[in-house]
């Protein structure tokens, strides 16, 4: 083996001493690395390159008892994404999806929970030197056991996960809970629980529990649990991102607000693990066990380990989902603002000309489309400039303001649209309302400007502010246009000035 070769992994020289014989792959490169063990085993004694696997495929194991027995051309497949794939392997009678015995050799496969996937070709103590294989009777029960309890964790977690990918956030409780059950019976536990930390990792509370049957919950009295009540605990999962204890009696005297506290809920084995979302603790996965002890196994480790992983991405994602979701709410409502500010006018909070001309062009069309009526207002306030000279720009932005109320009373069907035209000038959209029709909403506009009684001392029309307003009313066709209907209108408003304001000219063309 290329002793300089960048190809090989940085820990490669430990792995290479190792008595097993090993397999190596990480799951994002192509390369296969054996070690001394596995290259005697294969026969790979001249091989100082990595494999592919095309190339592991057409390798037969190598043992002394056999002439080259086919083991790695079909029985046998590495995944390439860090997830396991087994095949059915039958050698005589002791076929299994994940454990086989080959006279003296064991073999044995393992992933981690990284990027690496390892084949372990791991000696058993056999004394048989039949050519046969080993029936499945003869296989270890305790190996057996184990790895059919590996195998039907990783697959409820695997499905557990695929639930959780895209979990909404009303469903994500229940999602967290059946993998916290999960975990608590894969690890013979009698509790499981979820904490999350605030922002700043000075307070924990319990947000999910499993419990076993006949063990107290005690989720409802851990929340907010300050970081000075558990120092040691805080401090201990902050900086290694595991909290083991297989005895909790033989905590450290540093460890005796964490001590009473597992006394307390008679807790005598702890096992944590941190959750990370984009490098930051956000809480932590749990289980102990009650009135009675428990030494943690490598696999208990594992499991809560990936636990906590599957958890900690399926909150971030959702939090990803909901802060997106927030945003374009945020957004929406500051298009619809922005919308609002365009078209409307700044004092009166009426349609501004620019909305009012985008409108009257619409029901222009729609008239024309289905042969309806269609009617026009525009009013003036009558002697406003005076009025803003002798009261002052407030008390005139105030009567603006109030008369753009008076108006907005009579545009409230569909297709109706009250907007400032100009200065003191106004206008409104009646849709469906022929001459008689405006004739009337121009009375009652006047009525309700009438009773505002606001006080005008330099009018000669009378003592109170008042409007002329000129209504124009028409079925519109192809010719008919917004400037048309505009300058019909204002020629009406022009002679009702001319007769003495505070009066309604009408024209029509229905």
């Amino acid at each position: 083996m290329a002793e300089n070769s960048d190809a090989y992994p940085h820990f490669w020289a430990i792995l290479e001493r190792l008595p097993l014989a090993l397999l190596y792959k990480e799951s994002a490169k192509a390369d296969i690395f054996a070690n001394e063990a596995a290259r005697n085993l294969l026969g790979l004694m001249q091989q100082h390159k990595p494999l592919s696997l095309p190339q592991l495929s057409e390798i037969r194991l190598l043992d002394p008892q056999y002439n080259r027995i086919s083991l790695l051309n079909n029985p046998l497949l590495l995944a390439l994404s860090g997830t396991l794939v087994q095949q059915q392997v039958r050698l005589g009678e002791a076929g299994n999806a994940a454990l086989f015995m080959l006279q003296s050799q064991l073999v044995k496969l393992q992933y981690s929970l990284g990027h690496t996937i390892i084949v372990t070709f791991c000696p058993l103590q056999q004394t048989s030197s039949s050519p046969e294989a080993l029936p499945a009777a003869d296989i270890p029960s305790a190996h057996i056991a184990e790895l059919e309890e590996a195998l039907a964790f990783d697959k409820l977690m695997s499905l557990i996960s695929t639930e959780l990918i895209n979990v909404r956030s009303d469903a994500l409780d229940q999602h967290v809970e059946d993998a916290l059950a999960a975990l608590g019976e894969f690890c013979h536990a009698d509790r499981s629980y979820l904490f999350q930390f605030n922002e700043d990792i000075t307070e924990m509370s319990n947000t999910h529990e499993w419990v076993r049957d006949g063990i107290t919950a005690h989720k409802d009295n851990l929340q907010h649990i300050p970081e000075h009540a558990l120092p040691y605990f805080f401090e201990k999962i902050q900086r290694d991102h595991i909290f083991a204890v297989a005895d909790v009696s033989l905590l450290p005297a540093e460890a005796s607000a964490e001590q009473q506290e597992f006394n307390n809920e008679d807790i005598r084995s702890v096992l944590c693990t941190a959750m990370l979302a984009d490098n930051k603790l956000i809480g932590f996965v749990g289980c102990d066990m009650v009135a009675r002890q428990r030494n943690w196994t490598g696999s208990d480790l594992r499991r809560i380990k990936l636990v906590g992983e599957m958890i900690a991405n399926s909150i971030q994602n959702v939090n990803y989902r909901v802060s997106l979701q927030q945003t374009q709410q945020q957004l929406l409502q500051a298009n619809q603002e922005l919308k609002k500010q365009a078209n409307q006018d700044g004092l009166t909070g009426l349609a501004n000309r620019r909305q009012f001309d985008e409108k009257l062009l619409e029901e222009i069309q729609r008239s024309a489309r289905n042969k309806l009526a269609l009617s026009l207002i525009l009013l003036d306030i009558d002697l406003f400039k005076p009025f803003n000279d002798h009261y002052g720009h407030q008390a005139g932005d105030e009567a603006l303001q109030q008369v753009a109320k008076a108006l907005s009373k009579e545009a409230r069907r569909q297709g109706e649209v009250a907007a400032r035209y100009g200065g003191e000038e106004f206008a409104l959209i009646l849709p469906g309302s022929d001459s008689d029709d405006c004739h009337e909403v121009a009375k009652r506009i006047q009525q309700h400007i009438k009773a505002l009684n606001i006080e005008h001392a330099m009018s000669n029309v009378a003592p109170y502010l008042t409007v002329s307003i000129g209504c124009y009313s028409v079925i519109a066709n192809k010719n008919t246009s917004p400037k048309q209907m505009l300058n019909q209108a204002d020629q009406a408003l022009y002679q009702a000035k001319a007769a003495g304001r505070n009066c309604i000219i009408r024209k029509s063309e229905i």
